[in-house]
């Protein structure tokens, strides 16, 4: 499998979903309603902007309309911020405090964008991921971890070209 950055795709996807709730969604009266909404048109928008030009060759198979997956790596020694277990049903982004990873330290597959503040502006500031290997700490393998959007290259796993199709 060959690995295709697809960091300036995300960002486009990111920057449209920031700019959207901004403008649009963000001064509206019933603001329960409005995050309701937004979150519907995200999943729209991420198919749209990003699915859709992943899968531009064909229809997407079993694995694929699962989601593809999307590796986040950080470009260099960046913050991290790690969700530590609660039972209240808040995220609490403070397993640890101070940590800096690098590239070759953490595995991260992208979730979704994050940012501690919707109301009444957000900037989609971090990469919500998922921590899939962790040598040093694994103790925080599984958990959720964020990393600031603009320190990382995303890149999407492409399938192997079909021969029978060449």
């Amino acid at each position: 499998m060959a690995m295709r950055d697809i960091t300036d795709l995300m960002n486009a996807y990111r920057e449209c979903s920031r700019n959207l709730w901004n403008v649009y969604f963000s001064k509206r009266e019933n603001i329960g309603g409005a995050l309701d909404a937004f979150g519907q048109i995200r999943e729209l928008l991420f198919e749209s902007l990003v699915l859709d030009e992943l899968y531009y060759e064909g229809d997407a198979d079993a694995e694929e309309a699962a989601g593809p997956v999307l590796m986040v790596v950080p470009r260099s020694r960046s913050p991290i911020l790690i969700r530590r277990p609660s039972d209240d049903g808040n995220r609490y982004w403070d397993a640890v405090k101070d940590m800096v990873v690098g590239p070759d330290e953490i595995t991260l597959v992208f979730l979704d964008y994050f940012d501690f503040y919707q109301v009444p502006l957000t900037n989609l500031y971090y990469c919500r991921c998922r921590v899939v290997r962790f040598p040093n700490h694994p103790e925080y393998e599984g958990r959720e971890a964020l990393v600031q959007a603009l320190d990382v290259t995303v890149y999407y796993d492409e399938p192997p070209e079909d021969p029978a199709a060449a």
